[in-house]
């Protein structure tokens, strides 16, 4: 049964735009990086990516090549790590030219629609800041992700130790933030066995380099590790700016 998304109103912008303002610099990031991984096609678009907002942060992305398989995703990370919000980014021609949309759904479901400009001259990328995008023409992919946030999040409160004599003492059940982050890895872990075979790949970010050696322990693949700060601000062109990368 499809889930209604509610329209974002006045007392959902700022949050929204925070969450934009999170979520707009690893996936320029992404770009950037798809833009130099050249095949034989020469440069790759950027794959579609779900990501994952929690506590005012990002927490996990996924990307793969199919857009109906990073969608596949957005249940998982909704439920396995707690989001607060799922943004799906892709890049797209917008009326004639290059740019990357931004579907938002939040755990309230409300929803936002956003596009992003870009000039892809060779060796250089520039974005613009991301504006409304008014209603999406298909509205498939916040139905989906609306489905996907309607969802109960894991509970972390009882993740069982796997010792009963190690560094938690002899308590049964991990503390809540060793468990949160032990849920996180086991999710992510799960997300990147599912999309491995088709070039996808799974991404966590700790936050701190403790949680991300628990999740290691936990057997967070290393690969799919993104260093806690390591996703910088990107710069924003203004109009007329020929800065390159």
């Amino acid at each position: 049964m499809a889930v209604p998304a509610r329209p974002c109103g006045i007392l959902s912008r700022v949050q929204i735009a925070d969450i934009m303002a999170l979520v707009v610099p690893p996936v320029t990031d992404l770009l950037r990086r798809s833009r130099a991984r050249e095949g034989a096609a020469g440069e790759q678009p950027m794959f579609p990516t779900v990501v994952a907002v929690r506590n005012g942060r990002v927490v996990a992305a996924v990307s793969t090549p199919r857009m109906a398989a990073t969608l596949s995703c957005a249940s998982t990370l909704s439920v396995g790590v707690g989001a607060d919000a799922l943004v799906l980014a892709a890049q797209a021609e917008v009326d004639g030219a290059p740019a990357l949309t931004y579907s938002v759904m939040t755990r309230d479901r409300r929803a936002k629609f956003a596009v992003q400009r870009l000039q892809l001259d060779e060796g250089r990328t520039l974005v613009a800041e991301p504006v409304d995008g008014g209603d999406p023409q298909d509205a498939t992919v916040l139905r989906v992700l609306a489905e996907a946030m309607a969802q109960e999040p894991m509970s972390v409160d009882r993740v069982a130790r796997k010792d009963r004599g190690g560094t938690f003492g002899e308590d049964l059940f991990l503390p809540p933030e060793k468990g949160r982050v032990v849920v996180d890895a086991g999710t992510v872990r799960s997300l990147q066995k599912r999309v491995k075979e088709i070039a996808g790949l799974a991404l966590y970010v700790p936050r701190s380099p403790e949680a991300g050696r628990l999740a290691i322990e936990a057997g967070l693949p290393r690969t799919c590790l993104v260093e806690a700060g390591a996703w910088s601000a990107v710069r924003v062109a203004e109009p007329g700016d020929d800065a390159q990368d």
